[in-house]
């Protein structure tokens, strides 16, 4: 007796870019049960994504898939953790500080950070209403630490989102942080 095969799928391959977005899309619809993000090895809650994470992460996707930026490593927990704590030290040491301080949300791992005097706090709860807020991606920072992209073609490309009544102030100390890059000239 023979195996029964399914007959051959013609539907078209969806492309990856589209797939990460109705994966995402979905996983927004699903409440989660924890607030850890994955470098826990856990499922991200995408539940407590903020609204513009979604365009964060398609624009990452198409900026990936261009080979406009680099796709980062996939590394385990604790190493991804280390790089992603390297990438955000630097930039707390190159941004001027906010009165306030303002929240990060790297889209990725669903990994809410606080800026503030005090330092940077890990796996912090989601800003309030108005509250200074950043979300951006990995492959993001990671170009503009290496000066492969500005704060200004990141905002212009939806790589990067700012947001809240300090939104003005913060613009400005991203500007001041990754000024336009500009190209030796050479022979």
């Amino acid at each position: 007796m023979r195996p029964i095969q399914a007959p051959p799928c013609s539907a078209p391959r969806m492309p990856a870019g589209r797939r990460f977005a109705l994966a995402l899309s979905l996983m927004l619809l699903v409440p989660g049960a924890t607030r850890a993000c994955s470098y826990d090895g856990l499922a991200v809650d995408l539940s407590l994504a903020h609204p513009a994470s979604l365009g964060v992460s398609l624009a990452l996707q198409q900026a990936y898939e261009s080979r406009r930026l680099a796709r980062p490593l996939p590394l385990p927990g604790g190493f991804g953790m280390r790089r992603t704590l390297h990438q955000l030290e630097a930039l707390r040491t190159r941004l001027p500080l906010l009165e306030t301080g303002f929240s990060l949300l790297l889209v990725e791992p669903g990994l809410w950070v606080r800026f503030s005097g005090q330092g940077v706090t890990l796996h912090a709860p989601p800003p309030r209403p108005g509250e200074a807020l950043v979300v951006t991606g990995e492959g993001t920072l990671q170009a503009l630490q290496a000066g492969k992209l500005d704060a200004q073609q990141a905002m212009r490309e939806g790589l990067l989102h700012l947001e809240g009544t300090a939104r003005a102030q913060l613009v400005a100390a991203w500007e001041e942080a990754y000024p336009p890059v500009t190209l030796a000239s050479g022979g």
